[in-house]
Protein backbone atom coordinates (compact mmCIF):
# COMPACT_ATOMS: atom_id res chain seq x y z
CA UNK A 1 0.00 0.00 0.00
CA UNK A 2 2.81 2.39 0.88
CA UNK A 3 4.40 1.89 -2.55
CA UNK A 4 1.07 2.37 -4.33
CA UNK A 5 0.56 5.69 -2.57
CA UNK A 6 4.08 6.85 -3.39
CA UNK A 7 3.65 5.88 -7.00
CA UNK A 8 0.68 8.26 -7.28
CA UNK A 9 2.62 11.24 -5.97
CA UNK A 10 4.86 13.16 -8.34
CA UNK A 11 8.56 12.77 -7.40
CA UNK A 12 8.97 16.50 -6.72
CA UNK A 13 6.05 16.44 -4.32
CA UNK A 14 7.42 13.40 -2.51
CA UNK A 15 10.83 15.01 -2.17
CA UNK A 16 9.19 18.06 -0.65
CA UNK A 17 7.68 16.02 2.20
CA UNK A 18 9.46 16.35 5.54
CA UNK A 19 11.34 13.27 6.77
CA UNK A 20 11.97 14.41 10.32
CA UNK A 21 12.85 11.39 12.43
CA UNK A 22 13.23 9.03 9.47
CA UNK A 23 17.02 8.98 9.72
CA UNK A 24 16.90 7.64 13.27
CA UNK A 25 14.52 4.90 12.22
CA UNK A 26 16.87 4.05 9.35
CA UNK A 27 19.73 3.72 11.83
CA UNK A 28 17.62 1.44 14.02
CA UNK A 29 16.67 -0.72 11.05
CA UNK A 30 20.35 -0.90 10.07
CA UNK A 31 21.34 -2.06 13.56
CA UNK A 32 18.72 -4.81 13.50
CA UNK A 33 19.86 -5.96 10.05
CA UNK A 34 23.53 -5.95 11.11
CA UNK A 35 22.63 -8.14 14.07
CA UNK A 36 20.78 -10.55 11.76
CA UNK A 37 17.48 -9.69 13.44
CA UNK A 38 15.18 -9.51 10.44
CA UNK A 39 12.08 -9.62 12.62
CA UNK A 40 13.20 -6.57 14.56
CA UNK A 41 13.99 -4.73 11.32
CA UNK A 42 10.50 -5.50 10.00
CA UNK A 43 8.93 -4.12 13.17
CA UNK A 44 10.92 -0.90 12.77
CA UNK A 45 9.85 -0.79 9.12
CA UNK A 46 6.19 -1.04 10.11
CA UNK A 47 6.70 1.95 12.41
CA UNK A 48 8.38 3.85 9.58
CA UNK A 49 5.45 3.10 7.29
CA UNK A 50 3.05 4.50 9.91
CA UNK A 51 5.01 7.67 10.64
CA UNK A 52 6.88 8.39 7.39
CA UNK A 53 4.88 6.71 4.63
CA UNK A 54 5.53 9.54 2.17
CA UNK A 55 9.23 9.92 2.92
CA UNK A 56 11.50 8.53 0.17
CA UNK A 57 13.71 6.95 2.83
CA UNK A 58 10.84 4.57 3.60
CA UNK A 59 11.41 3.06 0.16
CA UNK A 60 15.13 2.70 0.92
CA UNK A 61 14.23 0.98 4.20
CA UNK A 62 11.95 -1.43 2.33
CA UNK A 63 14.77 -2.12 -0.13
CA UNK A 64 17.24 -2.96 2.64
CA UNK A 65 14.78 -5.26 4.40
CA UNK A 66 13.88 -6.98 1.12
CA UNK A 67 17.60 -7.51 0.44
CA UNK A 68 18.12 -9.02 3.90
CA UNK A 69 15.09 -11.24 3.35
CA UNK A 70 16.58 -12.64 0.14
CA UNK A 71 13.99 -10.97 -2.11
CA UNK A 72 16.57 -9.86 -4.66
CA UNK A 73 14.22 -8.77 -7.47
CA UNK A 74 12.05 -6.77 -5.09
CA UNK A 75 15.13 -5.18 -3.54
CA UNK A 76 16.51 -4.20 -6.96
CA UNK A 77 13.20 -2.55 -7.89
CA UNK A 78 13.03 -0.65 -4.60
CA UNK A 79 16.64 0.56 -4.81
CA UNK A 80 15.95 1.83 -8.35
CA UNK A 81 12.74 3.53 -7.20
CA UNK A 82 14.56 5.33 -4.40
CA UNK A 83 17.24 6.53 -6.83
CA UNK A 84 14.47 8.02 -8.99
CA UNK A 85 13.06 9.91 -6.01
CA UNK A 86 16.39 11.03 -4.55
CA UNK A 87 18.87 11.10 -7.44
CA UNK A 88 21.15 13.67 -5.80
CA UNK A 89 21.75 11.66 -2.63
CA UNK A 90 24.79 9.43 -2.36
CA UNK A 91 22.89 6.79 -0.39
CA UNK A 92 20.54 6.38 -3.35
CA UNK A 93 23.43 4.41 -4.86
CA UNK A 94 25.64 3.31 -1.95
CA UNK A 95 23.18 0.93 -0.27
CA UNK A 96 22.42 -0.60 -3.65
CA UNK A 97 26.17 -0.95 -4.22
CA UNK A 98 26.62 -2.84 -0.96
CA UNK A 99 23.69 -5.11 -1.82
CA UNK A 100 25.31 -5.97 -5.17
CA UNK A 101 28.69 -6.49 -3.51
CA UNK A 102 27.19 -9.06 -1.15
CA UNK A 103 25.73 -10.86 -4.19
CA UNK A 104 29.10 -10.95 -5.96
CA UNK A 105 28.13 -8.46 -8.69
CA UNK A 106 31.38 -6.54 -8.35
CA UNK A 107 31.46 -4.38 -11.53
CA UNK A 108 27.92 -3.05 -10.99
CA UNK A 109 28.60 -2.59 -7.30
CA UNK A 110 31.74 -0.56 -7.94
CA UNK A 111 29.97 1.52 -10.59
CA UNK A 112 27.23 2.48 -8.14
CA UNK A 113 29.71 3.13 -5.33
CA UNK A 114 31.65 5.47 -7.63
CA UNK A 115 28.40 7.21 -8.55
CA UNK A 116 27.55 7.62 -4.87
CA UNK A 117 30.94 9.18 -4.16
CA UNK A 118 30.41 11.69 -6.97
CA UNK A 119 27.22 12.77 -5.22
CA UNK A 120 28.76 12.65 -1.74
CA UNK A 121 32.53 12.15 -1.36
CA UNK A 122 31.97 11.40 2.33
CA UNK A 123 29.43 8.60 1.85
CA UNK A 124 30.90 6.05 4.27
CA UNK A 125 29.06 3.07 2.80
CA UNK A 126 30.31 3.86 -0.70
CA UNK A 127 33.84 4.40 0.61
CA UNK A 128 33.73 0.98 2.30
CA UNK A 129 32.37 -0.77 -0.82
CA UNK A 130 34.85 0.88 -3.18
CA UNK A 131 37.67 0.22 -0.72
CA UNK A 132 36.79 -3.47 -0.49
CA UNK A 133 36.69 -3.86 -4.26
CA UNK A 134 40.04 -2.09 -4.63
CA UNK A 135 41.50 -4.54 -2.12
CA UNK A 136 40.04 -7.48 -4.02
CA UNK A 137 41.74 -6.13 -7.14
CA UNK A 138 45.11 -6.02 -5.37
CA UNK A 139 45.13 -2.23 -4.86
CA UNK A 140 45.74 -2.56 -1.15
CA UNK A 141 47.28 0.85 -0.53
CA UNK A 142 44.41 2.71 -2.22
CA UNK A 143 41.93 0.49 -0.42
CA UNK A 144 43.53 1.17 2.95
CA UNK A 145 43.38 4.93 2.41
CA UNK A 146 39.68 4.83 1.56
CA UNK A 147 38.80 2.57 4.47
CA UNK A 148 40.82 4.64 6.93
CA UNK A 149 38.93 7.70 5.73
CA UNK A 150 35.60 5.91 6.14
CA UNK A 151 36.53 4.90 9.69
CA UNK A 152 37.48 8.47 10.58
CA UNK A 153 34.18 9.77 9.21
CA UNK A 154 32.11 7.15 11.04
CA UNK A 155 33.98 5.12 13.68
CA UNK A 156 30.82 3.06 14.25
CA UNK A 157 30.57 1.80 10.68
CA UNK A 158 31.22 -1.88 11.30
CA UNK A 159 31.70 -2.75 7.61
CA UNK A 160 34.50 -0.22 7.10
CA UNK A 161 36.15 -1.15 10.40
CA UNK A 162 35.99 -4.86 9.59
CA UNK A 163 37.43 -4.50 6.08
CA UNK A 164 40.27 -2.28 7.25
CA UNK A 165 41.05 -4.64 10.13
CA UNK A 166 41.27 -7.65 7.78
CA UNK A 167 43.86 -5.78 5.68
CA UNK A 168 45.93 -5.12 8.80
CA UNK A 169 45.51 -8.76 9.85
CA UNK A 170 46.72 -9.96 6.47
CA UNK A 171 49.71 -7.61 6.72
CA UNK A 172 50.61 -9.04 10.15
CA UNK A 173 49.89 -5.68 11.78
CA UNK A 174 48.15 -7.35 14.69
CA UNK A 175 48.09 -4.35 17.02
CA UNK A 176 46.38 -2.21 14.37
CA UNK A 177 43.99 -5.01 13.49
CA UNK A 178 43.00 -5.42 17.14
CA UNK A 179 42.04 -1.75 17.44
CA UNK A 180 39.65 -1.99 14.51
CA UNK A 181 38.19 -5.40 15.33
CA UNK A 182 37.46 -4.04 18.81
CA UNK A 183 35.48 -1.24 17.14
CA UNK A 184 33.51 -3.84 15.18
CA UNK A 185 32.49 -5.90 18.22
CA UNK A 186 31.75 -2.75 20.18
CA UNK A 187 29.32 -1.68 17.45
CA UNK A 188 28.07 -5.15 16.54
CA UNK A 189 28.71 -7.65 19.36
CA UNK A 190 26.90 -10.34 17.36
CA UNK A 191 29.61 -10.50 14.69
CA UNK A 192 31.26 -13.86 15.39
CA UNK A 193 33.77 -13.34 12.56
CA UNK A 194 35.12 -10.20 14.21
CA UNK A 195 35.47 -11.93 17.60
CA UNK A 196 37.41 -14.73 15.89
CA UNK A 197 39.74 -12.32 14.10
CA UNK A 198 40.18 -10.32 17.29
CA UNK A 199 41.26 -13.43 19.18
CA UNK A 200 43.63 -14.48 16.39
CA UNK A 201 45.31 -11.05 16.44
CA UNK A 202 45.52 -10.94 20.24
CA UNK A 203 47.41 -14.25 20.31
CA UNK A 204 50.66 -13.02 18.66
CA UNK A 205 50.58 -9.98 20.95
CA UNK A 206 50.80 -12.35 23.91
CA UNK A 207 47.39 -11.29 25.26
CA UNK A 208 46.29 -14.85 25.85
CA UNK A 209 43.50 -14.25 28.37
CA UNK A 210 41.82 -11.61 26.22
CA UNK A 211 42.15 -13.92 23.22
CA UNK A 212 40.45 -16.71 25.18
CA UNK A 213 37.63 -14.35 26.16
CA UNK A 214 37.20 -13.17 22.56
CA UNK A 215 36.96 -16.75 21.31
CA UNK A 216 34.32 -17.58 23.90
CA UNK A 217 32.29 -14.44 23.14
CA UNK A 218 32.42 -15.31 19.45
CA UNK A 219 31.22 -18.85 20.08
CA UNK A 220 28.34 -17.53 22.17
CA UNK A 221 26.97 -15.54 19.23
CA UNK A 222 28.01 -17.79 16.34
CA UNK A 223 24.60 -18.40 14.78
CA UNK A 224 23.62 -19.02 11.13
CA UNK A 225 23.48 -15.73 9.28
CA UNK A 226 25.71 -13.17 7.56
CA UNK A 227 28.25 -13.16 10.41
CA UNK A 228 28.51 -16.91 10.96
CA UNK A 229 32.10 -18.16 11.22
CA UNK A 230 32.60 -21.80 10.23
CA UNK A 231 36.23 -21.74 11.39
CA UNK A 232 35.72 -20.36 14.89
CA UNK A 233 35.67 -23.81 16.53
CA UNK A 234 38.77 -24.78 14.56
CA UNK A 235 40.71 -21.72 15.70
CA UNK A 236 39.63 -22.11 19.32
CA UNK A 237 40.47 -25.82 19.22
CA UNK A 238 44.02 -24.99 18.10
CA UNK A 239 44.25 -22.31 20.77
CA UNK A 240 43.22 -24.76 23.51
CA UNK A 241 45.69 -27.38 22.22
CA UNK A 242 48.52 -24.87 22.61
CA UNK A 243 47.35 -24.32 26.20
CA UNK A 244 47.39 -28.12 26.73
CA UNK A 245 43.62 -28.28 27.27
CA UNK A 246 43.39 -31.42 25.15
CA UNK A 247 39.83 -32.43 25.98
CA UNK A 248 38.54 -28.91 25.37
CA UNK A 249 40.53 -28.77 22.15
CA UNK A 250 39.08 -32.06 20.92
CA UNK A 251 35.54 -30.91 21.69
CA UNK A 252 35.91 -27.88 19.42
CA UNK A 253 37.82 -29.75 16.72
CA UNK A 254 35.03 -32.36 16.67
CA UNK A 255 32.68 -29.49 15.86
CA UNK A 256 35.13 -28.07 13.32
CA UNK A 257 35.25 -31.24 11.21
CA UNK A 258 31.44 -31.31 11.21
CA UNK A 259 31.26 -27.74 9.96
CA UNK A 260 34.05 -27.98 7.37
CA UNK A 261 34.40 -31.64 6.37
CA UNK A 262 36.08 -30.79 3.06
CA UNK A 263 38.87 -28.72 4.61
CA UNK A 264 42.18 -30.41 5.45
CA UNK A 265 43.25 -28.34 8.46
CA UNK A 266 40.57 -29.42 11.01
CA UNK A 267 41.22 -33.12 10.30
CA UNK A 268 44.97 -32.58 10.69
CA UNK A 269 44.63 -30.71 13.99
CA UNK A 270 42.21 -33.28 15.40
CA UNK A 271 44.63 -36.03 14.42
CA UNK A 272 47.33 -34.24 16.44
CA UNK A 273 45.15 -33.88 19.53
CA UNK A 274 43.98 -37.50 19.27
CA UNK A 275 47.60 -38.62 19.11
CA UNK A 276 48.36 -36.64 22.26
CA UNK A 277 45.30 -38.20 23.92
CA UNK A 278 46.56 -41.64 22.80
CA UNK A 279 43.48 -42.17 20.65
CA UNK A 280 45.82 -43.72 18.11
CA UNK A 281 43.29 -45.32 15.80
CA UNK A 282 41.20 -42.18 15.53
CA UNK A 283 44.39 -40.17 14.99
CA UNK A 284 45.19 -42.47 12.06
CA UNK A 285 41.71 -42.06 10.57
CA UNK A 286 41.85 -38.27 10.88
CA UNK A 287 45.34 -38.01 9.42
CA UNK A 288 44.48 -40.25 6.47
CA UNK A 289 41.32 -38.18 5.87
CA UNK A 290 43.47 -35.05 5.91
CA UNK A 291 45.93 -36.62 3.46
CA UNK A 292 43.05 -37.36 1.06
CA UNK A 293 41.71 -33.79 1.26
CA UNK A 294 43.17 -31.16 -1.05
CA UNK A 295 44.54 -27.95 0.42
CA UNK A 296 44.96 -25.47 -2.40
CA UNK A 297 45.88 -22.67 0.02
CA UNK A 298 48.79 -24.58 1.53
CA UNK A 299 47.65 -24.16 5.13
CA UNK A 300 48.65 -27.73 5.96
CA UNK A 301 51.32 -28.94 3.54
CA UNK A 302 51.91 -32.59 2.60
CA UNK A 303 55.19 -32.68 4.50
CA UNK A 304 53.38 -31.95 7.78
CA UNK A 305 51.03 -34.84 7.13
CA UNK A 306 53.82 -37.28 6.30
CA UNK A 307 55.62 -36.44 9.54
CA UNK A 308 52.42 -36.88 11.54
CA UNK A 309 51.51 -40.14 9.83
CA UNK A 310 54.99 -41.52 10.52
CA UNK A 311 54.48 -40.75 14.21
CA UNK A 312 51.03 -42.33 14.24
CA UNK A 313 52.07 -45.57 12.51
CA UNK A 314 55.11 -45.81 14.77
CA UNK A 315 52.76 -45.56 17.73
CA UNK A 316 50.51 -48.23 16.19
CA UNK A 317 53.48 -50.53 15.65
CA UNK A 318 53.09 -50.59 11.87
CA UNK A 319 56.76 -50.40 10.83
CA UNK A 320 56.05 -50.73 7.11
CA UNK A 321 53.76 -47.69 6.91
CA UNK A 322 55.90 -45.72 9.37
CA UNK A 323 58.87 -46.31 7.06
CA UNK A 324 56.79 -45.33 4.00
CA UNK A 325 55.92 -41.94 5.48
CA UNK A 326 59.44 -41.42 6.80
CA UNK A 327 60.78 -41.81 3.26
CA UNK A 328 58.06 -39.53 1.88
CA UNK A 329 59.07 -36.92 4.45
CA UNK A 330 62.69 -37.13 3.33
CA UNK A 331 61.79 -36.77 -0.35
CA UNK A 332 59.26 -33.96 0.03
CA UNK A 333 60.62 -30.45 -0.28
CA UNK A 334 59.20 -27.56 1.73
CA UNK A 335 57.28 -25.34 -0.71
CA UNK A 336 58.36 -21.70 -0.98
CA UNK A 337 56.57 -19.35 1.37
CA UNK A 338 53.77 -17.30 -0.14
CA UNK A 339 54.30 -13.58 0.05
Amino acid sequence: MMLMLLACIPPAAVRAKPCSGAEQLMLSIGKELSAGNLGGAKQMLEEMDRTHAECPQAILAHARVAAANGAAIEAEDLFARYAELAPDKGQAYSYHARFLLERGQYPRSDLLATQALKKDPNDVIALAVHGQILDMNGQTQESTELLERACRLDPRNADAQFRLATIYDRSKRSADAVQHFEKVVETDPGDARAWDYLALDLEPLGDVERADLAYRKGLAVNQPGPHFDAFLDYNYGRFLMKRNDLMGSKQHLDRAVELTPNVRAPWYERAKVNLKLKNNQQAREDAERAANTRDSQGIIIDLQLYVLLEQIYTRLGNAELADKYAKLSQRTAVPPRKE
